[in-house]
C-alpha cells in the first residue's frame, strides 16, 4: 500500500521535496533552518515556473518554432532575474545565513533534477 502511494505520480517533486526535508532539518540542528528553507522554498518556485511555463507551451501546440522559442527565452530570462532578486533579497535584506541559503537552493536544484529524470 504504502509503495503504491509513493510510486503515483501526484505532480509533486517527490525527491526534491525530500532532499529539501533533509535540509530544513540538518540547518534546524546548526540554528540556520529559516535560510536552508527561503532557499528551499526560492528553489520550489522556480520549479513552479518551469513547470508553468512547460504546461502553457504545451497546451500551445499550434505555436511557430520562432514563438517557441522566445516563450522559452522568456521563461528563462524571468527565472534567473526571480532566482537572483530572491536570493539577494535574503542575503542583503532578511540578512540570512548564506551558507544555508545556498546549499537549500542549490540542493532543491539537484532535487528537481532527480526528479525529472526519474519521471522521464
Amino acid at each position: 500500500m504504502v509503495i503504491n502511494i509513493l510510486a503515483m505520480d501526484n505532480g509533486w517533486p517527490k525527491a526534491q521535496l525530500g532532499i529539501l526535508l533533509i535540509v530544513g532539518i540538518y540547518f534546524a540542528i546548526n540554528s540556520v533552518a529559516l535560510a536552508a528553507i527561503y532557499g528551499s522554498m526560492v528553489s520550489l518556485l522556480n520549479t513552479g515556473l518551469i513547470n508553468r511555463h512547460t504546461n502553457k507551451q504545451t497546451r500551445q501546440l499550434n505555436i511557430s518554432a520562432g514563438a517557441s522559442v522566445g516563450m522559452m527565452a522568456v521563461s528563462v530570462i524571468m527565472r534567473m532575474v526571480l532566482l537572483v532578486a530572491l536570493t539577494l533579497f535574503g542575503l542583503l535584506i532578511l540578512k540570512l545565513a548564506p551558507e544555508a541559503l545556498i546549499i537549500g537552493l542549490v540542493l532543491g536544484q539537484v532535487g528537481f533534477l532527480i526528479d525529472r529524470v526519474i519521471n522521464k
